[in-house]
């Protein structure tokens, strides 16, 4: 009998934590979507990672990663205080980015500009050249240089030079020379590398462009480029997640503890209840066996809401996670635990008429916080120890998280069933 007992304590306890562990969790989750944690991590993550003032406020503002309300043209300069506006404003709900998309986000920033710089000469040139099909052929012939396709300064140059007009063939001339010396400048032997190579020589803040350069150092292609980039940005963003999760268990445990104490979770309490009250014990008992299937599904809608990255603010999705609170916490009061506080005098009167009707004494009661004022109880720092106690186990236990403890329910209920 003694063991049935001990079996049903242990499975009563294991399910208590189970639903403290799941309630902290949907509170965690309740509040990062309130307060917009993930996203303003992900934000901080990027703004270290990128240390180029203007380079942060484009890429938080750009299309591909709208984690700000602001639009930039890629190849508009900023002000200070522009850019500034931007880097400071509050995030959009995007929680994740993927490498790739951040690569094309930078990729596309970086090459904007540095493309039109090396080939403006050309370009004003044709420009400058009477409308007709001399001038719509170069300009394809340029569009061709510039997206590396089958074009080149050889076969430009000859096609300037049958150009009828002397002096505008030799006003291009000049100008394509302009941009042969430009490209020649930089150390790179894939032509599709220049506008990147020269887009990074343009990054004013040289901690990131030196870094950006080293990571490059021997890319080959623009695919190869991308790839490094990719990996960087990936192997940064694992230190980021890391910090975060972290950061999170901090938040877990203070949450277990405010849980904890406000609704008066007492570990030593409960086990002593249990075992004076062997009703409670098999009452309990009973609704943990039959609550393990509901539990599963609420764990998994836990972690995936814990989990789920969003791109939009959700009001359904925040009402859901403050009804999924309250229906755990009415799981709770409906087990009839000795949780929650009370504050009532105890007099020598309510202690002899306690002891005469066989009852607890009222002055050893651990949900009264006047029994714990020194003047009021001469037992005061021994009951205070053992809450204190009491309280810490089960901070600590919530703490495991909600998938330990239902584990450990779900092999002793599975066993005991059998």
């Amino acid at each position: 009998m003694i063991e049935v007992s001990v079996i049903q304590l242990v499975i009563g306890m294991l399910f208590i934590f189970t639903l403290l562990s799941i309630l902290v969790t949907q509170i965690n989750t309740l509040i990062l979507n309130l307060l917009n944690l993930r996203a303003k991590q992900l934000k901080e993550g990027l703004l270290r990672f990128i240390t180029d003032k203007e380079l942060q406020a484009k890429v938080l503002a750009h299309p591909l990663v709208r984690m700000v309300d602001t639009t930039i043209a890629p190849d508009r300069d900023l002000s200070d205080e522009e850019a500034e506006a931007i880097v400071y404003s509050q995030p959009n709900r995007v929680e994740w980015l993927p490498s790739s998309t951040f690569v094309e986000a930078l990729v596309s920033l970086l090459t904007s500009k540095s493309d039109q710089s090396i080939y403006k000469p050309l370009i004003d040139a044709i420009d400058a050249l009477p409308n007709g099909e001399d001038k719509a052929r170069l300009r394809e012939m340029v569009r061709e240089l510039r997206s590396f396709a089958s074009t080149s300064t050889r076969e430009l140059r000859e096609e300037i030079l049958k150009l009828p007009n002397e002096m505008h063939a030799q006003l291009l001339s000049y100008a394509l020379e302009e941009v042969e010396s430009e490209l020649g400048r930089l150390p790179v032997k894939n032509g599709q590398l220049i506008p990147l190579l020269e887009g990074i020589r343009k990054i004013e803040n040289e901690n990131f462009k030196t870094a950006i350069e080293t990571i490059l150092s021997t890319a080959q292609s623009l695919d190869e480029a991308r790839q490094k980039l990719e990996q960087w940005f990936d192997d940064y963003m694992r230190r980021v997640t890391d910090i975060y999760r972290r950061k999170l268990q901090w938040i877990s445990l203070v949450l277990g503890l405010l849980v904890t104490v406000i609704l008066n979770a007492d570990s030593l309490q409960i086990v002593r209840a249990f075992w004076q009250d062997p009703a409670l014990r098999q009452a309990v008992y009973e609704a943990a066996q039959a609550s393990v299937p509901a539990l599963e599904e609420t764990i998994n809608q836990a972690g995936s809401a814990s989990n789920q990255a969003q791109t939009e603010p959700n009001e359904e999705g925040l009402s859901d996670a403050a009804l999924a609170v309250a229906q755990t916490v009415e799981a709770l009061l409906q087990l009839q635990l000795p949780l929650g506080w009370e504050n009532i005098p105890v007099t020598t009167e309510m202690v002899v008429a306690s002891q005469a009707s066989g009852l607890p004494n009222p002055a050893s009661n651990m949900r009264n916080l006047w029994n714990f004022m020194p003047g009021n109880n001469p037992d005061w720092f021994s009951l205070l120890l053992q809450k204190i106690i009491g309280l810490a186990v089960t901070t600590i236990a919530v703490a495991q998280g909600a998938p330990f403890w239902f584990d450990l329910l779900k092999r002793l209920t599975t066993r005991g069933s059998s």
